[in-house]
């Protein structure tokens, strides 16, 4: 029987991969394919997946956002500013129902109508010392028109200084975060100092804040306070002495990257839960500001809100509305500051309870990371090479996330897997020089398969 020519054989394989991709074409499957193709080489992504993985609710803090959205600010006739009498009633209701904790993530450096000015100072001003811990943002501006740094901002006034002052607890907190030079945020700001003007202070993050009174078990201010003082006079003074490193957090990361685990929008993603205090709930809570109010524009009594709503979880009152002027990008689309403010908050405590380690700890366990997918993959082809890489990927994330604090463990993952592609980089590029003095620029070719060997005859 007569062999098939050659070159049937060699467009045989084309050919059917043409008519794969092009029924996957016409059934609208090809463009999914190349989208996941791209989120897996996408660093954003892949920090997102490993979130989970690498342990970022662990003893996570139950978070609620009571938002001042669009629908809030046309119930009020579209203010220029959140009314002073609704933050003071949201602040009431917060505390009536027994949050573990309230951050007001507005800015007071302004003064508003003299009547919601005097109902939230006179609020504040009255605030029982055993209600739940409270934090109001303080607004940082520039130190002199010259300063563009983080380290040249200095606290604004605000109108509620007198009010708080001396309240065992009440303090101010600094929302900062860290923007990339591609306009992301992707880190927090764990504490803010100011050594100028006097006094010198830092402020503590709303994530610190949160973990101190929120966490498990809760911490008393003064430790807040303890850290801060720590670190002003390592910053302010380090000539006056050595600082005395607070007993917590154990592992105090400055600039910690945030797991994002909260998206913008309810059918974004599917909603976490944690369990806390012997019963599962839901991570994350939003709930818009227009629905905790009455027809007539005031603050529900706490009677008429359901309690596992604020009870025993963690209060952020922010606006997420466009007069708000607070959005930035985060590796998971475009987020309001509350937003940010809660995904920070919600994964704070894996982070602050991790293993501290310098940059020299996380080079030397990426490095031998490196070296067991390297002698994992060494003798594999490469498909079973790369589902070796993946699950080693997986378990390592998943060991590491639990030693040290998610982000880090991260870090190391990718450097590690970054380091196996540049090796298989250089080997490449090693392979075709090799051939090259023999070959070529053939040596660019895949090279060919070996004759097959001539059928030996064997005598009857």
């Amino acid at each position: 029987m007569k062999s098939p020519p050659r070159w049937i054989g060699r467009l045989a394989k084309p050919v059917l991969m043409a008519c794969v991709i092009g029924a996957f074409s016409a059934f609208g499957l090809a463009d999914r394919i190349a989208g996941f193709s791209a989120n897996l080489g996408e660093k954003d992504r892949m920090v997102r997946w490993s979130a989970v993985l690498s342990g970022a609710t662990r003893d996570a803090i139950p978070v609620t956002l009571i938002d001042i959205d669009p629908l809030t600010m046309a119930a009020l006739g579209h203010p220029q500013t959140t009314p002073r009498e609704l933050l003071a009633g949201l602040l009431s209701l917060a505390a009536a129902k027994q949050a573990r904790g309230i951050f007001l993530d507005m800015d007071t450096s302004r003064p508003g109508s003299p009547a919601g000015d005097g109902a939230l100072a006179g609020f504040l001003a009255s605030y029982p010392p055993d209600a739940p811990p409270l934090a109001l943002a303080r607004r940082l501006g520039a130190l002199d028109p010259a300063g563009n740094g983080a380290d040249a901002l200095a606290e604004q006034p605000s109108f509620l200084d007198a009010a708080v002052r001396d309240k065992p607890n009440v303090i101010w907190a600094a929302s900062v975060s860290r923007i990339d030079e591609d306009r992301v945020v992707r880190r927090w700001q764990l504490s803010h100092t100011a050594c100028a003007p006097a006094p010198a202070r830092t402020l503590p993050s709303p994530q610190l804040f949160a973990a101190a009174v929120a966490g498990v078990p809760p911490r008393p201010l003064a430790d807040v306070q303890a850290f801060a003082d720590s670190r002003t006079q390592a910053v302010c003074a380090p000539g006056a002495g050595r600082a005395t490193p607070p007993d917590w957090p154990a592992n105090p990361d400055p600039h910690a990257a945030i797991a994002f685990l909260i998206p913008d929008g309810p059918d974004l993603a599917a909603p976490h839960f944690i369990t806390r205090d012997g019963r599962r709930m839901p991570l994350f809570r939003r709930v818009s500001a227009r629905a905790l109010m009455t027809a007539s524009g005031a603050v529900a009594a706490p009677r008429a809100v359901a309690d596992d709503l604020l009870r025993g979880r963690f209060v952020i009152i922010g606006a997420s509305h466009a007069e708000s002027m607070d959005g930035h990008l985060t590796p998971i689309g475009f987020l309001p500051g509350a937003l940010i403010v809660a995904n920070a908050v919600a994964t704070a405590p894996a982070v602050l309870s991790g293993r501290p380690v310098g940059p020299l700890g996380t080079t030397l366990v990426a490095l031998a990371l490196f070296g067991v997918l390297v002698a994992i993959t060494a003798r594999l082809r490469p498909l079973a090479a790369g589902v070796a890489v993946a699950l080693a990927v997986l378990a390592a994330l998943m060991g590491l996330g639990r030693i040290f604090a998610p982000s880090t463990a991260s870090d190391m993952v990718l450097a590690a897997f970054g380091m196996v592609a540049f090796l298989s980089t250089v080997e490449g590029l090693q392979a075709i020089g090799k051939d090259w003095r023999v070959r070529g620029w053939r040596a660019l070719l895949k090279p060919g398969k070996p004759p097959a060997a001539p059928p030996t005859e064997t005598s009857p």
